[in-house]
């Protein structure tokens, strides 16, 4: 052995026991990444199936929401795609960019969120099938269920108070002598609850 080989010896012995290192938690690191992407994936997918009500600005919101979970999703992918190149991912550019209408924004991060769970569902971890409930957790989860839908009911009145506030000066002008006011008033709040949204 030179001594230039005996003075390599043990800078060489320390770089393979770095790749040895890395070698054991590889497995690890790729399944903790493809954990996450199946996750953020799953989360998008949800997000985009909701249909919603129509609302533009809960369509613009629900849009950010799927973009955040995609972008998640495509960096929880290229990470495990180190260490599995296998893996098929997106470049972000294609997820920040953007369609014309909301509707086609969230058509297009369907599909491509349909897509990456497609190319990459050998490869992401097994999602555990749901048990059925109890009968009393059943019954909890309906009075919850319930609770909400009266949420969402006076939330969507929310977001049309000044129907409300039409129809109150319609019925209370008439009460305080102004025929003309109420009549005016219940026009507009007709029109705008006809051709408006």
């Amino acid at each position: 052995m030179t001594a230039l080989q005996h003075a390599m010896s043990p800078v060489l012995s320390l770089r393979g026991a770095y790749r040895d290192e890395a070698s054991h938690d590889e497995k690890a690191i790729s399944a903790r990444h493809k954990t996450a992407a199946a996750d953020a994936l799953a989360m998008a997918l949800l997000t985009l199936g909701n249909s919603g009500d129509g609302d533009k600005g809960d369509a613009m919101h629900r849009v950010e929401q799927a973009r955040g979970f995609l972008v998640e999703a495509v960096t929880a992918l290229s990470r495990a795609r180190l260490y599995d190149p296998r893996i098929r991912t997106h470049a972000l550019p294609v997820l920040l960019d953007s369609a014309s209408t909301a509707e086609a924004e969230l058509s297009r991060l369907h599909q491509i969120a349909t897509r990456l769970l497609w190319q990459n569902h050998a490869h992401l971890p097994a999602r555990l099938q749901a048990t059925p409930l109890e009968p009393e957790e059943e019954a909890q989860l309906a009075v919850v269920l319930k609770g909400l839908a009266r949420h969402n009911r006076i939330g969507r009145v929310m977001r049309r108070r000044w129907v409300l506030v039409a129809l109150t000066a319609a019925v209370s002008g008439p009460l305080m002598g102004a025929p003309m006011i109420g009549a005016a008033m219940a026009c507009i709040a007709i029109t705008l609850g006809v051709f408006g949204k």
